[in-house]
């Protein structure tokens, strides 16, 4: 047993822990060998026929690439998968590893596994770590046609911000939506994606403006203290009339250290000149309040800043 179980860690090791049966029966490991490991608890099932070696919790991204081996080399991650391979920041929540097969081969669903039969030309086919999956401008196109805009938005300012997605990925990912259904909300959403926002929750606010007919004017707006040191960049900004916009997510701003920070942030910005606005994830529950809000404090008049 010794030397097939140091071969079948070896190979383990290039696949993030992670080893089928078939290649323990290939390493030359018994199937009572994998079964013992199995029983005793070393090793742990992830899918059918599919392994993990190592200790510890178990990954998106480890979830993944055991799907992609239980199903075999023609298996492609598709959808959330590929994009958490791909490192989006904001992956829509899905709790099934997402992976396509031809069509000439059985959909051999399992919990946790989505089998789907997505027709993929070999051009929007990349390899990372070993991992086929689509492209960012194929998963992208993927995901574009299924998601609600606000969903959509959010995920690819934050793709882009973080420079996992391109301009020219969106690009392409506009031409392979064509003619597909959901094409035209998803060539809105592709038109109303900025890499500068720093949050879901600022997407959200920042769409809900746009739609209520206040687009900012400004987006990441600096603000200089009077020497000239930049102190604060407010997350949505209507500088021709004062007015700032704050898009506060609780997890951010619930320290104590936070909270002193944003009170002092806010007393400078009021200082300077500004009115400053605050918005929650629950205020994106009534987009006419947030929009009324804007609307009132843009018709109050300029300020001087």
């Amino acid at each position: 047993m010794t030397t097939g179980h140091e071969t079948v860690l070896l190979i383990a090791a290039r696949q993030e822990g992670l080893i089928t049966s078939a290649q323990c029966l290939r390493a030359g490991l018994a199937r009572s060998d994998v079964a013992r490991l199995l029983a005793t608890k070393r090793w742990r099932g992830i899918f059918r026929g599919v392994h993990l070696t190592m200790p510890g919790t178990v990954s998106e991204r480890q979830r993944i690439r055991a799907g992609l081996l239980a199903l075999g080399p023609a298996a492609v991650a598709v959808l959330n998968s590929a994009a958490t391979v791909h490192g989006w920041p904001v992956v829509p929540a899905d709790p099934t590893v997402q992976v396509s097969v031809p069509a000439d081969r059985r959909r051999l669903d399992q919990p946790g596994l989505t089998t789907r039969q997505l027709v993929v030309d070999a051009a929007d086919l990349t390899t990372v770590a070993g991992m086929r999956l689509t492209t960012p401008a194929r998963t992208a196109a993927d995901l574009l046609l299924r998601l609600p805009r606000p969903e959509a938005v959010a995920m690819l300012d934050a793709a882009l911000g973080a420079g996992a997605l391109t301009d020219l990925d969106l690009e392409v990912a506009r031409m392979l939506i064509y003619g597909n259904r959901g094409a035209v909300r998803a060539r809105r959403s592709i038109g109303d994606a900025d890499g500068r926002a720093q949050s879901p929750l600022e997407s959200r606010i920042r769409l809900i403006c746009v739609d209520g007919g206040v687009p900012p004017e400004r987006l990441q707006f600096p603000v200089y203290d009077e020497f000239g040191v930049l102190r604060a960049l407010a997350d949505l900004a209507w500088p021709s009339r004062g007015v700032l916009a704050e898009a506060d997510g609780r997890a951010p701003h619930s320290t104590p250290e936070a909270l002193l920070h944003d009170r002092r942030r806010q007393n400078l910005l009021l200082t300077r000149g500004f009115v400053v606005l605050r918005f929650t994830w629950a205020d994106t529950r009534r987009p006419s309040y947030v929009v009324r809000t804007v609307r009132e404090a843009l018709e109050a008049g300029p300020r001087s800043a």
